[in-house]
């Protein structure tokens, strides 16, 4: 939580909390456990997600020990203190009026403000969106009718006893949350915070991104968007979204995620109910062989961002040496256009089938190391010409294996 100072700090507590507070609330710690357990049932098993409680429980109870004495709030302190403490508050203080929404948040054109460190205590519903710039507890299920904006790792972050349901999340701080996490649109930022559920997490569209995120029910996505790259999250969400939505071949920038949250919250999601055909742009290094294909032997389309093989690269009548590695390619079918191939490489690629090799009379070298998605390796042995195969990281059929020892000799590497 945020640095606390005196009562006349911007940073005040929600509630004027005093020294015998954070006391008691540190004898009631095991309590606490005890209640969340109960409440949670199977997802209280986030509540050790940043580490196992018979060593988090202890270092809260220092936490609010050190509190007695300064009430400053440490902010690099993860939910789960805060959760622990509010949980062992409520137990502790069952004769004192307990704080709920609003609280001390403030209302904006938009909605909600918590611009202190807050609990609410029972179930909480907003129809307006909610902004966190301090850390927020609610012993209770949480239900935003709008945007839910936790706002940033280094000044907040949010805890929920119950269920998060919200039209749309923008993240970049730390949720914990020991029921279900369910939005029509979940977009989070940086790779410093977390997203954690005790049970699902549910969205039409969830883009982590470089966000840690973990669940211990299930991850039910329509569409999922994850990497450092913004183009490949790009290629990932287009087909789920409306033209216009997202700028194929941009570096910077190219989903529009301010519009497709706003929609969101407003009740209007964008994502489709399935995905369209989208035309992804042909890498650079393609394009230009498929300009002056006659005098083309050779491409190198490692790690370009290849989702087909075009129709064209049959003109190159010449190739015969074709590097696809690290391309989200799934299949290969019309690889048969370059049927004067002699050396392939798939490797790390997602490619499911080998079955289109079969057109390629002359193919004698062949990486699929590293190709976890293949399920058909007994194509290999149905390849004449081959001469090397490259398969490290592969779990070939005991036959194919020995089909290809005997047959290739040293020629089979990685096996």
């Amino acid at each position: 939580m945020p640095a606390v100072g005196g009562r006349d700090s911007p940073y005040t507590l929600a509630m004027q909390w005093e020294a015998e507070h954070f006391a008691a609330a540190a004898r009631r710690l095991d309590d606490a456990v005890a209640c969340l357990r109960a409440q949670a049932g199977d997802g209280a098993a986030a509540l050790e997600y940043f580490g196992n409680l018979d060593v988090t429980v202890p270092q809260v109870r220092s936490w609010l020990n050190e509190l007695v004495a300064t009430r400053d709030f440490d902010y690099g302190v993860p939910p789960v203190y805060g959760l622990l403490f509010a949980q062992a508050w409520q137990l502790a203080s069952s004769a004192e009026r307990l704080s709920a929404f609003p609280g001390t948040a403030q209302r904006d054109e938009t909605g909600w403000c918590v611009r202190r460190p807050t609990v609410w205590f029972g179930d909480t519903r907003i129809e307006a969106d909610l902004e966190l710039r301090a850390p927020l507890v609610v012993l209770g299920d949480l239900t935003v009718e709008g945007l839910l904006d936790d706002g940033d790792v280094s000044c907040s972050y949010l805890a929920v006893a119950g269920d998060l349901r919200a039209r749309a999340i923008s993240s970049a701080a730390d949720h914990l949350v020991l029921g279900d996490i369910a939005a029509d649109v979940i977009f989070c930022f940086t790779n410093d915070g977390s997203l954690v559920a005790g049970r699902d997490i549910v969205a039409d569209l969830f883009v982590p991104a470089e966000h840690a995120y973990g669940h211990f029910g299930e991850l039910r996505a329509r569409c999922l968007g994850e990497g450092h790259r913004r183009d490949v999250i790009a290629e990932q969400v287009a087909p789920w979204l409306p033209e216009g939505y997202v700028r194929l071949g941009e570096a910077d920038d190219p989903v529009d995620v301010h519009r497709i949250l706003a929609e969101a919250a407003a009740g209007s999601s964008p994502v489709l109910p399935r995905p369209r055909t989208v035309a992804f742009p042909l890498p650079a290094p393609l394009a230009a062989a498929l300009a002056a294909p006659d005098a083309i032997t050779e491409v190198d389309l490692s790690g370009e961002r290849l989702h087909r093989l075009p129709e064209a690269l049959a003109t190159l009548t010449g190739l015969v040496r074709l590097n696809l590695q690290d391309t989200p390619l799934t299949g290969l079918d019309g690889i048969g256009g370059a049927h004067r191939l002699q050396w392939l490489s798939i490797r790390k690629t997602p490619v499911e089938s080998l079955a289109p090799l079969l057109a390629l009379p002359h193919l004698t070298y062949l990486d699929v190391s590293y190709c976890a998605g293949v399920t058909d390796w007994p194509v290999l042995a149905d390849l004449p010409g081959l001469q090397t195969v490259v398969a490290h990281g592969c779990r070939l059929p005991a036959e194919v294996r020995l089909t290809l020892a005997e047959r290739l000799g040293a020629g089979l590497i990685g096996q």
